[in-house]
C-alpha cells in the first residue's frame, strides 16, 4: 500500500513538472515572439529587445530540456504535505509585500528591503535570527550597490539619504 502511494505521489510530481515545463515553454515562446518585434541590436549596441529575446530563448531552452527529460530522472518529492507552504504563510508574504511597497517612499529602498527580508526570514520562513539579519543586510546592501551605484537606478532614498 505504501509503495503504491509513493508511486502515485511520484507520478503526480512528474505530471506537475511536465505541466509546469509546458507552461514555461509557452511563456518563453511568447516572450521570444514579443521581443523579436522590438529592435534587437547587437551585443555592442543592444536594442530594447536584446535582453528580453535572450532571456525568453533561455527560458524556452530550459523548459524544453525539462519536457524532454526522461521520467525516470524526475526527482522524488523532498518534502511531505506538512512542509508545504501553508495558506497563512502565503497571506503573510502577500501582506508583507504590500507593506513593503507602501513603505518604500517614506523609509527608502535599503531600510525597507532590509526590514522586509528580516520579516520574511524570521516570521514567514523562520531561520536563526543572526542568519536572517546577515542575509537581509547583505541582500539589501548588494541590491543598493548593483542598482544605485553600478546601474545608477533612481531608488527611493528615504529620510537618511540611502
Amino acid at each position: 500500500e505504501e509503495g503504491r502511494h509513493q508511486a502515485g505521489d511520484r507520478q503526480e510530481v512528474i505530471t506537475r513538472d511536465r505541466a509546469a515545463a509546458l507552461a514555461l515553454l509557452l511563456f518563453g515562446l511568447g516572450g521570444t515572439f514579443a521581443a523579436s518585434r522590438l529592435t534587437i541590436g547587437d551585443p555592442g549596441h543592444p536594442g530594447p529587445g536584446f535582453f528580453p529575446l535572450w532571456l525568453a530563448l533561455a527560458l524556452s531552452v530550459v523548459a524544453l530540456a525539462l519536457l524532454l527529460r526522461p521520467a525516470a530522472a524526475a526527482p522524488r518529492p523532498v518534502a511531505g504535505p506538512a512542509a508545504r507552504l501553508r495558506p497563512g504563510k502565503a497571506v503573510l508574504a502577500v501582506l508583507a509585500t504590500a507593506v513593503y511597497a507602501a513603505a518604500l517612499e517614506p523609509l527608502g529602498f535599503v531600510l525597507t528591503t532590509f526590514l522586509f527580508l528580516v520579516f520574511l526570514l524570521t516570521v514567514v520562513e523562520p531561520r536563526r535570527r543572526t542568519a536572517a539579519l546577515a542575509i537581509s543586510a547583505a541582500t539589501a546592501g548588494a541590491c543598493h550597490l548593483v542598482f544605485k551605484a553600478w546601474l545608477d537606478v533612481q531608488l527611493p532614498a528615504g529620510p537618511w539619504g540611502f
